[in-house]
């Protein structure tokens, strides 16, 4: 990947007679301990979610139906990818912008995380005040 901070990480897709399990396992794919976990759902066509950067929080970002892109930005490199297989995730470092852009109708994008959210501390929402703070 050209952006450091991001990396792909697969989750087990485990099929049973009666359908499919898909799990999530601190240790064997997490490389943190789970925290908070939440789903970005029903976006609205054209609208865009996340455009921002988590100034202490690492995530995982797992497209669980539905498909969108997610774009990544370390600063000095971005990187745009197609997110439509449940079983890959997409790691975040904290200080990395993202923006998930193009929602189908049906997407559900879950993040599992490594913090709980702290409202009004948390974020760099403005991109040239994130590109300060890197400084």
């Amino acid at each position: 990947m050209k952006v450091k901070g991001c990396q792909w990480v697969d989750a087990r897709l485990v099929s049973e007679s009666d359908g499919q399990l898909w799990v999530a396992e601190e240790k064997n794919f997490v490389p943190f301990t789970i925290r908070r976990v939440f789903c970005v759902m029903n976006v609205a066509e054209g609208r865009s979610r996340g455009d921002h950067a988590t100034k202490k929080t690492k995530l995982i970002l797992f497209p669980i139906c539905g498909s969108c892109d997610v774009v990544v930005n370390d600063g000095e490199n971005q990187e745009s990818f197609h997110m439509d297989d449940p079983t890959k995730g997409l790691c975040i470092d904290a200080m990395i912008w993202r923006s998930m852009q193009n929602f189908t109708p049906d997407c559900i994008m879950m993040a599992l995380c490594d913090r709980p959210f702290a409202p009004g501390e948390e974020t760099y929402d403005d991109f040239e005040e994130y590109l300060a703070a890197l400084k």
